[in-house]
C-alpha cells in the first residue's frame, strides 16, 4: 500500500510540474558554478558526473531568428538559443494564435542529435495575440544521453484549448540545425554506447548504460546514479532501427531480491534513440532496509506504440553492478532472440 501511495504521489507531482510550466523556473544563472550545482540534481556521485559533463559542454552553437512553422492557424518563430539558464539550454519561441480561441502550446518530445528528450514548454496564447516563451532542454537529460554539443533539434508542437485542455493540433516534426550541425562524416565518428546489452533483436537494442563519466571498469560493471532525494536511477539506452514507433517498458523489477514498484515506459520514434531511467524510490528502499544496492534484475516488454501489439519481451536480466567490494553480480547478458 505504501508503494502504491508513493507512485500516486509521484504521478501527481509530475502532473503539477507540467502544469506549472515556465512560471516557476529560474531564467538566469548567477554564475557557472551555481548553474552546475543546480543542474546536477544528484548527490556527490551524480553531481560530480554532471559537473564534469557541463565543463565539457559546448555553449557556442547558435540558432538564427526565423519562422519555423506557419499555417492558417498558428505561426511559430524562433529567436535563438540561450545557454545561461540553470536548468538547461532554452529555445526562445514566439507563437501567433489565429485559432479564434485561447490556446496553450506544448511540446510532447524533442530530438537532440538523434536522441529523444522530454522538453519543458508551456506558452498560453490568447486568441488573436502573440506570446513568447522558452523550450527548455534539461542538462540532466543531455548528460545522460552524452550530448555535449547541440547540433540538431527536431521537435513537435501541440496546441490545446487553454480552458479545457482538449487537443487541437499536433504539428509534424520541426527541424532546426544549429551553427554546429554535424556533417555525415562527423556523425559517423560518434563513440559507441558503453553498457551491458539487455536486448538486441528485431532491429531494437536495449542496454543498461554506463552513467556519464563513470570510471572505467575492467569487468564492465555499472553503477546507479542517485538524486538529491536519495532515489537510485539505472540508465537504460534504447535504439529503434525499425520503421514504427515502439514503446519499451519495464515489467518485473527486483532490487536485492525484493520486488519494487519501478516503471519505465519510453516511446521511441523510428530511427531514433533515447536514454531513460529506471528509478528505485527512496521510500521503497527504506521499506526493505536497503542501504546499498547489491543486485538489480528486471525484464522488458516491447510494444508497437500505435497498435499496442507486443513485439517481444525478455526474461529477467541481472545487471552487472559495481558493488562496494568491487564484486560485480553475476548477470545474464545474452540478448533474447527468437528460438
Amino acid at each position: 500500500m505504501k508503494r502504491v501511495l508513493c507512485l500516486i504521489l509521484c504521478m501527481l507531482t509530475a502532473a503539477f510540474c507540467c502544469a506549472c510550466g515556465d512560471e516557476h523556473r529560474p531564467t538566469e544563472a548567477t554564475d557557472g558554478s551555481s548553474a552546475t550545482e543546480s543542474a546536477g540534481q544528484a548527490d556527490s556521485d551524480g553531481s560530480s558526473a554532471v559537473k564534469s559533463f557541463m565543463a565539457d559542454f559546448d555553449d557556442t552553437p547558435t540558432v538564427g531568428d526565423k519562422i519555423i512553422y506557419v499555417d492558417n492557424e498558428m505561426t511559430v518563430t524562433v529567436h535563438g538559443i540561450n545557454y545561461a539558464p540553470i536548468a538547461g539550454p532554452e529555445l526562445h519561441l514566439t507563437v501567433s494564435n489565429s485559432f479564434g480561441k485561447d490556446i496553450t502550446v506544448q511540446s510532447p518530445y524533442a530530438i537532440i542529435n538523434g536522441y529523444m528528450l522530454t522538453p519543458e514548454l508551456s506558452i498560453d496564447v490568447p486568441a488573436g495575440k502573440s506570446k513568447s516563451g522558452n523550450m527548455t532542454l534539461r542538462y540532466t537529460g543531455l548528460a545522460y544521453s552524452g550530448i555535449t554539443c547541440v547540433r540538431t533539434i527536431d521537435f513537435a508542437l501541440r496546441a490545446v484549448e487553454t480552458k479545457s485542455y482538449n487537443p487541437i493540433k499536433t504539428t509534424d516534426l520541426i527541424t532546426l540545425k544549429t551553427s554546429a550541425a554535424a556533417s555525415p562524416a562527423e556523425a559517423a565518428k560518434e563513440p559507441e554506447i558503453e553498457g551491458q546489452t539487455a536486448y538486441d533483436d528485431k532491429d531494437i537494442r536495449i542496454l543498461f548504460k554506463k552513467p556519464p563519466y563513470q570510471p572505467k571498469s575492467e569487468s564492465g560493471e555499472l553503477s546507479p546514479v542517485y538524486t538529491e532525494d536519495g532515489d537510485a536511477q539505472l540508465l537504460v539506452y534504447i535504439e529503434n532501427n525499425t520503421d514504427r514507433t515502439v514503446a519499451v517498458r519495464t515489467d518485473d523489477v527486483t532490487v536485492n531480491g525484493y520486488d519494487l514498484t519501478s516503471v519505465m515506459n519510453r516511446t521511441v520514434l523510428p530511427g531514433k534513440r533515447a536514454v531513460d531511467t529506471v528509478t528505485f524510490y527512496r521510500m521503497d528502499l527504506d521499506e526493505y532496509d536497503i542501504d546499498a544496492i547489491d543486485s538489480i534484475k528486471m525484464s522488458f516488454q516491447i510494444k508497437d506504440a500505435e497498435s499496442w501489439e507486443t513485439i517481444d519481451s525478455t526474461d529477467m536480466i541481472a545487471v552487472r553492478l559495481r558493488t562496494e567490494n568491487d564484486d560485480p553480480t553475476e548477470a545474464n547478458t545474452k540478448p533474447k532472440t527468437d528460438e
